[in-house]
C-alpha cells in the first residue's frame, strides 16, 4: 500500500479580486472545470456535515444565503448598489427568496425545521410527541408489537421518516449511541439530536477560518494578483506507509521552527503603521501536511508534478515588473 504525503504553506491576507470569465464554449468548460473543483472542496465538508447530523437541505439554505450575500458584497466592491433583480439573475435565485435572505445575516432557512435531517425527526418527535412521551420524559420503546396502538419504534419511524425502513434508523442510532438497546426487547432514547461525531466549538471555528483563508489565497492568485499571496507545496506519491511516523515528525519540527520564528518577528512594531488611518490587514502564514491513500490521490489528481514552490517563486520575481 503506497501512500501520497505532503507539505504545503499558505500566506493569507483579507479580499478577493475578481474578474469577468469568458462566454459561450469557452464559458461552458471553465464552468466545468469550476464546479469540478468545488465537488473536492464539497467532499470533506459533506463527511464534517453529515458526521454531525446536518441535513442537505439546511445545506443548501445556507448556501444560497451565501450567494445571494456575497454578490451582494462584490456589487458594492464596485460601487454599485445592491438591486434585487440582478443578485436574483446572478445566483439563480428568486426575487422574493433574494429579498427575504437579505434581511438578515446569511442562516439556514427557519422553515426547513419541518425537513430537517430524518434521523433528527424521529429523536424530536420521540421528545416531543404525547403519543411516545410519559409525563415529560420520553418513554421507553418496543422496537415492535403486535397491538398497533401500542407505542413502538417502528411506529415512531414510520410517522417522522416515512419510506425509511425503521430497522435502519435503528441501526444508526444504536451505532452513535443516540438510542440504547434494553435486554428485554425495548429502546431508550439518550440524545435529542443525532450526530456521529462532535467536534468541540473550537475546532470548527478553527476549520472554518483556516478553510476560508486557503481558499481565498488560492482564488487571489488564481485571478491575478498582483503581488501572488505564498502558496507552496513539496509531496511525493510512493511513501511505503511504515515511514510515515518519521515524516509526520519531519514536517511538524521543521514548521514549528519556521513558524515560532516568523511569529517573533511578526511581533515587531516596525509593520505597525499610523494608527490615525485605521486600516488594518490580517496576514499571515499557515502550514499543513496530507495524506492520502494512492487511490484516492489517483482520483482526485488534477496537476501534473509533485513540486509548485519553483513556480511560485517565478511568479515573485515576475511580479514587480508587471506594475510598471
Amino acid at each position: 500500500m503506497s501512500t501520497f504525503a505532503g507539505w504545503a504553506l499558505a500566506l493569507s491576507l483579507e479580499g478577493v479580486r475578481l474578474r469577468a470569465v469568458p462566454t459561450g464554449k469557452a464559458a461552458d468548460s471553465r464552468r466545468t472545470r469550476v464546479l469540478d473543483a468545488v465537488e473536492a472542496v464539497f467532499e470533506p465538508l459533506a463527511r464534517l456535515l453529515v458526521s454531525h447530523g446536518v441535513s442537505s437541505p439546511e445545506v443548501e439554505s445556507l448556501l444560497r444565503a451565501v450567494f445571494v450575500h456575497e454578490a451582494v458584497r462584490t456589487d458594492a466592491s464596485r460601487g454599485k448598489r445592491p438591486n434585487v433583480s440582478r443578485v436574483s439573475l446572478v445566483t439563480g435565485v428568486d426575487r422574493p427568496e433574494v429579498a427575504r435572505i437579505l434581511k438578515g445575516p446569511p442562516r439556514v432557512d427557519s422553515e426547513l425545521e419541518a425537513r430537517r435531517h430524518r434521523v433528527n425527526r424521529v429523536l424530536a418527535g420521540w421528545y416531543s410527541d404525547r403519543d411516545f412521551v410519559d409525563g415529560k420524559r420520553p418513554q421507553l420503546l418496543l422496537i415492535k408489537a403486535k397491538e398497533r396502538k401500542k407505542p413502538t419504534f417502528w411506529g415512531l419511524a414510520r410517522r417522522y421518516a416515512p419510506g425509511v425502513y425503521p430497522g435502519l434508523i435503528l441501526s444508526e442510532l444504536i451505532r452513535v449511541g443516540a438510542v440504547e438497546r434494553l435486554r428485554d426487547d425495548r429502546v431508550k432514547v439518550r440524545m435529542r439530536r443525532y450526530r456521529a461525531g462532535e467536534f468541540s466549538d473550537e475546532t470548527l471555528r478553527e476549520i472554518g477560518s483556516r478553510a476560508r483563508s486557503l481558499l481565498q489565497t488560492l482564488i487571489s492568485n488564481a485571478t491575478g494578483a498582483d503581488w501572488p499571496r505564498v502558496f507552496g507545496a513539496v509531496e511525493t506519491v510512493d511513501v511505503d506507509p511504515k515511514f510515515l511516523p518519521l515524516i509526520r515528525k519531519m514536517f511538524a519540527d521543521r514548521s514549528e521552527a519556521m513558524l515560532l520564528g516568523l511569529q517573533e518577528e511578526l511581533k515587531s512594531s516596525r509593520w505597525r503603521g499610523a494608527r490615525s488611518t485605521g486600516q488594518r490587514t490580517r496576514v499571515g502564514l499557515t502550514v499543513f501536511s496530507h495524506e492520502d491513500g494512492r487511490e484516492e490521490y489517483a482520483s482526485n489528481e488534477t496537476t501534473k508534478g509533485t513540486d509548485s514552490l519553483p513556480e511560485r517563486r517565478h511568479k515573485r520575481r515576475r511580479s514587480p515588473k508587471s506594475r510598471h
